[in-house]
């Protein structure tokens, strides 16, 4: 139902920034979630299943720290803006490498991912030192899930 007060230029349009923001998002999500799912079976099952239950918790529990950050972290540093929200991308792109440590747990694709689809928009509205941080963000979140999933590929 529509309200027969409100004028029609009230109404937003059908094109606005919000879902191409929430469509990239979830791309990111969706590429990061891909490799992790190609790069653990490689990594964990060399030439055995037996550490297949292990395999998939891990997964589960990754896939729950990735959507959980792209779903709920990022709108809300996003919708605060300011330097917040680019300093927020950066301690997820530095908290991506720090965990790319451990690399076969598959922890660094959540706050790798998370670090790239909130630095890319802070990127886009921020100036200054705050789109230093924001792209510094990215290339850290960009780097710890292209590196853990190569370490996985090689083992």
């Amino acid at each position: 139902m529509t309200n027969p007060s409100a004028a029609p230029e009230a109404s937003p349009p059908l094109h606005t920034a919000a879902p191409a923001v929430a469509l990239r998002d979830r791309n990111i999500a969706l590429v990061s979630a891909v490799l992790l799912l190609i790069g653990m079976p490689v990594g964990w099952l060399p030439g055995s299943t037996g550490d297949v239950i292990g395999m998939t918790v891990a997964i589960l529990i990754d896939l729950a720290v990735l959507a959980g950050l792209v779903v709920w972290l990022v709108p809300r540093e996003r919708a605060i803006g300011g330097a917040r929200a680019s300093r927020s991308a950066l301690i997820l792109g530095i908290a991506a490498v720090i965990v790319g440590v451990v690399f076969w747990t598959g922890l660094p694709f959540g706050p790798g991912a998370a670090a790239i689809a909130l630095g890319l928009s802070q990127r886009e509205s921020a100036g200054g030192e705050r789109r230093g941080m924001a792209t510094a963000g990215v290339v850290l979140g960009a780097i710890a899930v292209v590196a853990s999933f190569v370490l996985l590929l090689i083992g």
